[in-house]
């Protein structure tokens, strides 16, 4: 949160931004400058009276001043405008707290946890002695609707031996890799466990992670959580590592979708589901939805004959646009070895607008992948500066390759001398040249596509100023 000092000169510049009031109070709130903080927040609700982000700050400052009466009535008229505010559930948590009401506390905690999967308050959750990771799971989930017993009028008695097409059931699409905050499952990959990267890596922090930690300061801003980014690059260089690292990362859902969950072979049922997974991801917004392969999703619509997969594209672009629901909160990341591929309209902002090259790994980057390799192998002490130089133009698959043919090698020595045999930088880098990187051909290929491509493209341009860099002149071999 930027310091009071900063945010009262720009206000001063502009006195009515109702994002900038509450961002100010906020942090005068923080700093405990509780005057000046009530003083703020009454100000943007004389500009609108049924400002709750104001109403709850003023409830603060009362709770703070021990006015517990006050912030209660507050924090219930936020309640009353919006039932699910997560932060009017907890302050009103810590209200019944204060004044020794632990069964109605633990309600309100427990309804905060339940609206919000990501809520995490360590203060409360040691007054409580529960955390929110426990208020989830002991939530009791919603009564099903009662089941009307009595049969519908019909009006002709051959209905019951005729089925009616359209009276079925709602379609329900069920993910197979849907992740919600505190799943263990989730945490085994991180950013730390991928090399390089780093612009990709502040790209989806800017995306998703900093807009959930720092709202007030994108509405300030006028920027939305969300949002498309397309990954490309030579396979076996860290795309699907790098999807499954968000999942670790991200303090929301992630769902990541498989083509098997997509295509089917019936009319109209491969576009439909695609819609659910849509649908899916915006019920459980803030959520990461994550799409593999991209280009067998979004194929260019020049290259295709048939009228499903026209169809499926359409789909796809129709949901990117968000024009019967609100994409807001939601990330799409695509990832794809062939983008030019991929449809134009694709690349148009508001949809995968921001693209980013994932080339072969740096030399610092292979010496990462290299010392991960070598970890819990019998592997001969060694300078590794040889090998990396000898690997330039190696993706991540290349090396895991180079470093499992030699122990395969060493392995089969050791079985018929009857010995240990450790592995050398000599079977290593002997491995190496006779291996050539599998980068070559992908790279060839792009050579072809940028040859036709007609007019600059910032995909293709990428990649020239990887290829023309000093360092990566031996990709071309």
């Amino acid at each position: 949160m930027p310091n009071s000092s900063a945010l009262r000169d720009a206000l001063n510049q502009s006195p009515n931004n109702l994002s900038l009031l509450l961002l100010y109070g906020r942090a005068c709130l923080e700093e405990l400058h509780l005057d000046e903080a009530r003083e703020i927040f009454t100000r943007a609700l004389e500009q609108d009276p049924e400002q709750t982000d104001a109403q709850l700050g003023i409830a603060k400052v009362s709770f703070m001043e021990g006015n517990t009466s006050g912030a209660a009535v507050r924090a219930e008229r936020v309640l009353f405008l919006e039932p699910d505010n997560v932060q009017a559930h907890l302050l009103l948590s810590r209200v019944f707290l204060s004044e020794e009401d632990r069964a109605k506390a633990i309600e309100h905690f427990d309804r905060a946890a339940q609206i919000d999967g990501t809520m995490s308050d360590p203060a409360l959750e040691r007054e409580l002695g529960r955390t929110a990771r426990d208020a989830r799971k002991t939530t009791p989930a919603p009564a099903p609707e009662p089941v009307n017993q009595e049969p519908p009028p019909s009006g002709n008695d051959q209905d019951e031996f005729f089925d009616d097409p359209f009276d079925e059931p709602p379609y329900d699409w069920r993910p197979e890799t849907f992740y919600a905050p505190g799943d263990p499952e989730r945490g085994r990959v991180t950013f730390a466990d991928v090399g390089g990267m780093e612009e990709l890596k502040e790209e989806i922090r800017l995306k998703i992670t900093y807009p959930l930690q720092f709202p007030d300061l994108y509405k300030a801003y006028g920027r939305k959580t969300g949002g498309g980014i397309l990954i490309y690059g030579p396979p076996g260089c860290g795309k699907t590592l790098m999807l499954r690292a968000v999942a670790g990362e991200v303090p929301c859902n992630y769902l990541a979708v498989g083509l098997h969950e997509i295509f089917d072979p019936y009319f109209g049922s491969t576009e439909r589901n695609l819609h659910q997974i849509f649908e899916t991801a915006r019920a459980n917004a803030p959520c990461v939805l994550v799409f593999d392969d991209l280009d067998s999703l979004a194929q260019d619509r020049r290259q295709i004959r048939e009228s499903q997969m026209r169809n499926l594209v359409n789909q796809f672009l129709h949901e990117m646009d968000g024009i019967r629901s609100e994409n807001q909160r939601i990330l799409v990341i695509g990832a794809t070895n062939q983008p030019w591929a991929l449809d134009p309209a694709f690349r148009r902002p508001g949809r995968f607008d921001q693209a980013i090259f994932v080339p072969p790994p740096d030399a610092p980057a292979r010496a990462q992948i290299i010392e991960l390799f070598a970890k819990d192998k019998p592997i001969a002490e060694f300078d590794n500066a040889e090998l990396i130089e000898a690997t330039n133009g190696f993706s991540g698959a290349d090396l895991k390759w180079v470093f499992d043919r030699a122990a395969e090698l060493a392995l089969s020595a050791a079985i018929h001398t009857g010995q240990p045999v450790p592995i050398t930088l000599e079977l290593l880098l002997a491995v190496a040249k006779a291996h050539s990187p599998s980068t070559q051909t992908w790279f060839e290929g792009m050579n072809t596509h940028a040859k036709q491509q007609e007019g600059p493209d910032s995909i293709f341009n990428d990649m020239r100023k990887f290829l023309n860099a000093p360092s990566n002149s031996k990709t071309e071999r």
